[in-house]
């Protein structure tokens, strides 16, 4: 199994968040079979509900999730917004995915 820092370079892959009715390209940044973190340009505060979309295996995995932490892109140092997101009841598909990609069990 791949080390956890492997990930970050080698599995980068595009999320969508859907905060309401607007969705916002995001980059996956660290996964768990608990949850993910993503950079993202908009800030949203935690414990937001919001719906996660994510290709795995050619497929668009659709998931429900909690913002856990927020940093604001306006406020952030390097300039970069990131969310840590709890997936609420993750996918067999999505599990599968982090088993393959080295993903920590949280």
């Amino acid at each position: 199994m791949r080390e956890r820092k492997d990930l970050k370079e080698t599995e980068k892959k595009k999320v969508v968040v859907r905060d309401g009715d607007q969705n916002f390209a995001c980059q996956l940044e660290d996964i768990s079979a608990s949850g993910i973190s993503v950079s993202i340009s908009h800030f949203i505060p935690t414990y937001k509900e919001i719906a996660v979309f994510m290709d795995i295996e050619g497929k668009k995995v659709a998931m429900k999730g909690s913002v856990r932490w927020s940093i604001d892109a306006a406020t952030s140092r390097d300039k970069k917004g990131k969310l840590g997101i709890r997936l609420m009841n993750p996918p067999p598909a999505f599990l599968e995915y982090v088993k393959k990609v080295g993903g920590q069990d949280r």
